[in-house]
């Protein structure tokens, strides 16, 4: 096999490497978003040229272009500058030879075509201008290369291409050249990264400025630990996740979280766009687990309606109706070992904005890239009702034994898994927690509580709620209601408060005797059943249908049913008359549809018998009997079609009576 370019390449001149190596500065803090982002601030380095180097990781460079910002109270910015997004590219943009045509001797001296050199292979040695390269086929493993070269004196000399074939190039231009070929070419192995030169006037000490931006970063996750205490009480602890995953070690940085889900967005700034234009020729060419509680609405009515409830939220037990903790107790064995406690965590100075919570974490971190972190963020008391939720529809008829949470911290809590304890007896359960403003409650359900059954009985009705008349049309507003029933079977050993979510139908009212808040998606109904007893809640959609009819095409049963449901005499008097005009009228109709139908049988019958009498021979006696049938069945007709006239005239008398009646309205 013929030697690479990279070999021939040391005949050339020598070339210096370009170190890519920068002091970023060190970074002082990292503030990780919800939205997936990373704030990053670091103290910056300035050279005695007054330039800030950043290297960085060339998929951070698009949102380091986008969100870069220098700081300091003295100096001004005067831009950035940093290699290309396809330096390789660029560079052969300016070669007479292309990346592929170093891959071979023949090739590169394909590509220079014309170039003087001077070739060696075999012992021989040719100089001149390059004529061309001839491949031969050798043998069945390589083809073989004939060079031809034109010496100074204008002789034509060829060089067989061997494995030790070695070339000069005599043109120092053309040197050069193929140099900053392989310098690209160097560099492009490696193109991973960018270094950033910022160029800032007036500055004349490091510490006068910093570097701020924003780069993707993993979610922070949050876990929650909650461990039931008693006297409708819990301890929480909430834990953040979160990884490095910036291309570099972070020593010593302060560390800040915030729950804020910012819009983001990503734009191609370090990539090179060309804006389409119309080409005009010229003459000579052409050219995409149960759901987590959602919180209560209700709570918003309450605070905004009591100021004194915001500044000092009720007692659980008023929230929840004074839930007992004893029949969750008795539904495990009790253990005679001290309540679980969990130690106390590092404080985490936590603040409320707006539309976020932030949790500045507590000193200072190492985290080398790739690892993982986790530490506190939240530690503690708050509000704890233990309560049963049952949601209607549900396959399983037992309810689903939850906690009621409210947040009592000051701060909102963001959303994340959630492990409970009961302080006595231990691990109870997992759940999802949703995010969890301040002041508000969430239900976070943990097991099955197969001691408690609940079933559901739905009783569909509708009535009339008001009728009126007018220009012959009747304007009916129906009231139709669905009444659902649910039937609670309580524990045999305890009480339960049980929450049963029932579904809010869009363009219905709702009202219950056991209303206690709503989701948005579900009404909420409470009720407090006794040991070995059994409750009933009852909840009420209804909804108001305006329907028109034409009272003379009105059937006579909604028309009796309209008389039935009305409580004026005089429109009920005169609703039963047209009822039974209407009813008169209806069986004429239906008198008048029968005789048509017998018409049209007796016409068919007709066509038959004339067919068959066309059939058959004259004088014949099958002839006579087909010419009977025919006379008997005009007799019919005859007689029907009387009928049918006489039914007409009484159908138009009693359509006459139905409009003077409806008239009267």
């Amino acid at each position: 096999m013929l030697k690479q370019v990279s070999v021939i390449l040391l005949l050339g001149a020598s070339f210096p490497a370009m170190s890519l190596a920068a002091d970023n500065g060190a970074i002082r803090s990292i503030t990780l978003s919800s939205g997936g982002l990373a704030e990053v601030s670091r103290a910056a380095g300035v050279n005695s040229d007054g330039v800030i180097r950043i290297e960085v990781p060339l998929d951070q460079v698009d949102d380091i272009l986008k969100s870069l910002v220098v700081s300091g109270s003295v100096g001004s910015v005067a831009g950035m500058s940093l290699a290309g997004p396809q330096p390789l590219q660029e560079t052969f943009k300016g070669l007479p030879f292309s990346l592929e045509a170093l891959s071979s001797v023949p090739s590169l001296l394909t590509s220079m075509q014309g170039a003087k050199v001077s070739v060696t292979s075999g012992g021989k040695t040719v100089e001149g201008n390059i004529l061309g390269i001839e491949a031969r086929k050798a043998d069945e493993k390589a083809p073989a290369y004939l060079l031809t070269v034109i010496d100074k004196d204008g002789a034509v000399e060829t060089l067989a291409l061997g494995e030790d074939a070695s070339v000069r190039l005599d043109d120092p231009n053309m040197r050069a050249k193929l140099a900053k070929a392989a310098a690209a070419i160097a560099r492009g192995k490696n193109d991973r990264t960018r270094a950033i030169d910022i160029k800032v006037n007036g500055v004349k000490n490091s510490g006068d400025v910093g570097l701020t931006y924003v780069v993707p970063s993993p979610i922070w996750k949050t876990a929650y630990k909650v461990v039931i205490q008693g006297n409708d009480k819990a301890r929480l602890q909430a834990w953040t996740v979160l990884e490095n995953a910036s291309g570099e070690d972070w020593e010593g940085i302060k560390l800040t979280l915030t729950s804020a889900e910012p819009v983001t967005l990503k734009q191609g700034l370090h990539q090179l766009y060309w804006r389409e234009r119309q080409e005009v020729p010229v003459n000579t060419a052409s050219n995409n687990v149960p759901d987590p509680d959602s919180g209560d609405l209700s709570n918003r009515r309450r605070l905004a309606s009591n100021a004194e409830e915001r500044a000092a939220p009720a007692p659980a037990k008023a929230m929840m109706g004074g839930v007992s903790r004893k029949a969750y107790a008795a539904d495990e064995l009790e253990s005679p070992v001290a309540p679980m406690q969990i130690a106390t965590a590092n404080p985490t100075a936590a603040t409320e904005s707006d539309i976020s919570a932030t949790f500045e974490l507590p000193g200072t971190y190492d985290l080398a890239n790739g690892d993982t972190l986790s530490v506190p963020i939240m530690d503690a008391e708050v509000e704890a009702d233990m309560v049963d939720m049952y949601r209607a529809g549900s396959a399983l008829r037992n309810p689903i034994a939850a906690v009621m949470l409210k947040n009592t911290t000051a701060v909102s809590m963001p959303a994340g898994i959630l492990t409970l304890y009961d302080g006595k007896t231990g691990y109870i359960g997992d759940s999802q927690l949703s995010a969890l403003p301040k002041d508000d409650t969430r239900l976070a359900s943990f097991a099955t509580d197969r001691k408690v059954s609940i079933s559901e009985q739905q009783t569909p009705t509708e009535e009339v709620a008001s009728l009126k008349v007018s220009d012959g049309l009747m304007n009916a507003v129906v009231k139709y209601r669905q009444t659902t029933t649910y039937t609670v079977s309580g524990a045999l050993d305890g009480e339960r408060t049980v929450i049963i979510e029932h579904p809010i139908r869009d363009g219905w009212s709702f009202s219950s005797a056991e209303s206690f808040g709503k989701t948005a998606t579900h009404q909420r109904l409470k009720v407090v059943v006794p040991a070995g007893t059994e409750k009933t809640l009852t909840a009420v959609d209804e909804q108001l249908q305006s329907n028109g009819y034409a009272l003379v095409d009105a059937e006579p049963d909604m028309v009796l049913g309209w008389a039935a449901s009305t409580h004026d005499k005089a429109l009920t008097d005169k609703l039963t008359n047209l009822a039974e005009a209407r009813r008169k009228q209806v069986a004429a109709q239906n008198d008048l549809a029968s005789f048509d139908s017998e018409l049209e049988k007796i016409t068919s019958e007709q066509e038959r018998i004339r067919r068959n009498i066309g059939a058959v021979p004259e004088n014949s006696d099958l002839k006579k009997r087909y010419l009977k049938a025919l006379a008997d069945s005009e007799d019919q007709i005859t007689a029907v079609d009387q009928k049918r006239t006489a039914m007409q005239e009484d159908s138009d008398r009693l359509g006459d009576q139905v409009a003077e009646i409806i008239r009267t309205f």
